[in-house]
């Protein structure tokens, strides 16, 4: 009762597109989570019901974030009272903001426009109301 080759030959091949996949899904996932050397920060500040935003310079903004068109930012996600999901649809950027962690994400806008902020977890009774905007600027003066 022993193994046919055949068999074997099936076995390396799941094995092999297993790897392949597995080496490609990490490659992947690090160019993804690898913020740009020159990404400004911005602390994302969430409590019920409303976003704040805190650049590196020190310029604060309620529920508008002003950022600047082919440059990388790098939010600090934050929470003040209960969980919310900070959410750009138009930009993919989706992050949990839990109080008493940091959660990162970051992304650099390559067109311009107004574009929704919205929280995604139910944080109580005026969820609803918890938007924002993001207005992407040219970078020319």
């Amino acid at each position: 009762m022993g193994h046919d080759t055949a068999e074997w030959v099936f076995v390396g091949v799941v094995i092999a597109i297993l790897v392949y996949v597995g080496v490609d899904s990490w490659i992947v996932q690090k160019e993804i989570e690898e913020v740009p050397a020159d990404a400004e920060t911005i602390k994302v500040i969430a409590q019920q019901w409303f976003w704040s935003f805190e650049h590196a310079d020190g310029t604060k903004e309620i529920s508008t974030l002003h950022l600047k068109k082919g440059h990388a930012y790098k939010f600090e996600i934050y929470s003040k009272d209960v969980m919310h999901s900070f959410n750009i649809p138009d930009w993919v950027v989706f992050e949990d903001a839990v109080p008493g962690h940091v959660n990162h994400a970051w992304f650099a806008p390559d067109q311009t426009g107004e574009f929704p902020i919205q929280c995604r977890e139910y944080c109580g009774l005026l969820h609803y109301n918890m938007r924002g905007s993001l207005i992407v600027e040219d970078n020319k003066p």
